[in-house]
């Protein structure tokens, strides 16, 4: 055994899987675009077209324009919500092990 504490066999089978994996073309593009930072960027790129579009339909008071408001405010908060909620999380998570720490 090396210093990893894997055997060859355990080794040549963990090889084998992480192989497997890199050819699978589906985990990769989920892997791709389930990162926080894209949804993130997205998330506020959505939020500055959401508040020009707030912005145009307040001034022209326009159907089309209200209705686009509403729709990309809409797909704001379904792509903020996860990445609000995972922040929380994470808070809630940070909390509890520096009061399991004190404690």
């Amino acid at each position: 055994m090396d210093e990893s504490g894997l055997s060859d066999r355990e080794r040549r089978a963990l090889s084998s899987i992480e192989a497997h994996l890199k050819r699978d073309r589906s985990l990769d593009r989920i892997m791709r675009f389930a990162r926080p930072r894209h949804q993130a960027m997205a998330a506020g790129a959505l939020g500055v077209v959401t508040l020009a579009l707030l912005i145009a339909a307040a001034v022209t008071v326009s159907p089309p324009l209200i209705w686009a408001f509403a729709g990309a405010w809409t797909l704001t908060v379904v792509t903020a919500l996860p990445l609000l909620a995972q922040m929380a999380r994470y808070r809630w998570q940070r909390r509890e092990r520096a009061g399991s720490r004190t404690g």
